[in-house]
């Protein structure tokens, strides 16, 4: 699964007296706003309301493209089934942004207008369970990178699924805040990175990283992140991922945390990204949140800086599915 960095809003905060929280959606999994975190955004001054209902969010410039965002990490589900309302006063609100990037829980669809931008999935312990300890995985090797020898490969494996997100919905990246993201990533005391070798080869086909210290703001949920898995060799693909996932899996598990993963959704949605997330929920995968995209009117889809060749770039690259 590609990923996009890990670039979220302050824990956004609500008025003295902090409303309650949206009702818990039907599904239990969902990861949804808590009352703590809607009164820290009260108190950061994030939390606003539009005909009375609340909602989280706040001007952002996300750092690898450069786009002016509004970020909306809770909306009440009144504000999302009428999105176009929502909207038109969020952008009055936010007159610099150019795109709301704004977070719904579980695999709720709430308005057409706001289209796939990344969904996070869980996989259950019943799911990760279903292949056992040492699963083999004919002619591949599955190895903890402990001593950080493949770290250049890494780096390049996460720069290049960084690049292909942005490609996917028309933008090109910044050079030096990726690589900057990437650099801290690598260096962060919770990353842990598997990487695969093919029978017969001295170098790695390909990795997965994590993050095993990972915090979800608004729902105040603990996690074990799959930042990224990439696979050089198509072939290959298949059996690596699984075995990849499988050892995440096994990570998550001895630390009693769920696994989560996410995808990247392109402009064309119905192409390849929607058949991703479909593909792992028949796998077991949960849909914990997502969040969706609306341009200003007058902005476009891909508001932004450009790429001329993102299709060709975002082609060269596929999402990898566990």
């Amino acid at each position: 699964m590609p990923t996009t960095p890990r670039t979220p809003l302050t824990p956004a905060p609500a008025p003295a007296s902090a409303p309650a929280s949206a009702p818990a959606p039907a599904d239990a999994g969902a990861l949804s706003a808590s009352a703590e975190y809607l009164a820290a955004a009260d108190e950061a001054g994030l939390l606003h309301r539009s005909e009375g209902l609340v909602y989280v969010a706040g001007a952002y410039r996300e750092p690898l493209t450069g786009v002016e965002q509004c970020l909306v990490e809770h909306a009440d589900p009144q504000l999302l089934r009428a999105a176009p309302a929502f909207l038109e006063a969020l952008f009055a609100r936010f007159p610099e942004c150019t795109e709301a990037i704004v977070r719904v829980p579980g695999a709720d669809d709430p308005h057409p207008v706001l289209t796939p931008h990344l969904s996070y999935l869980a996989l259950p312990a019943a799911a990760s369970g279903s292949a056992p300890e040492g699963a083999p995985a004919p002619g591949l090797t599955v190895a903890p990178d402990e001593a950080r020898a493949h770290d250049a490969a890494v780096h390049d494996w996460l720069r290049r699924a960084m690049d292909t997100a942005a490609a996917g919905r028309g933008l090109s990246t910044l050079p030096e805040p990726v690589r900057a993201a990437v650099d801290d990533l690598l260096d962060s005391p919770g990353r842990r990175t598997f990487v695969v070798y093919a029978d017969g080869r001295d170098q790695p086909v390909g990795h997965a990283t994590l993050s095993v210290d990972a915090h979800d703001d608004p729902s105040g949920t603990d996690f074990v992140d799959l930042v990224d898995i990439l696979i050089d060799d198509p072939a290959l693909r298949p059996a690596a991922i699984a075995a990849l996932v499988r050892a995440c899996a096994r990570v998550a598990d001895g630390l009693g945390l769920p696994l989560l993963g996410n995808v990247c959704h392109g402009l064309d949605e119905a192409g390849r990204s929607g058949a991703v997330v479909t593909a792992l929920e028949a796998r077991g995968w949960r849909r914990t949140h997502q969040y969706r995209h609306a341009p200003r009117p007058s902005a476009g889809p891909g508001a932004g800086p450009r790429a001329e060749d993102a299709a060709e770039d975002a082609s060269q690259d596929q999402e990898e599915t566990p």
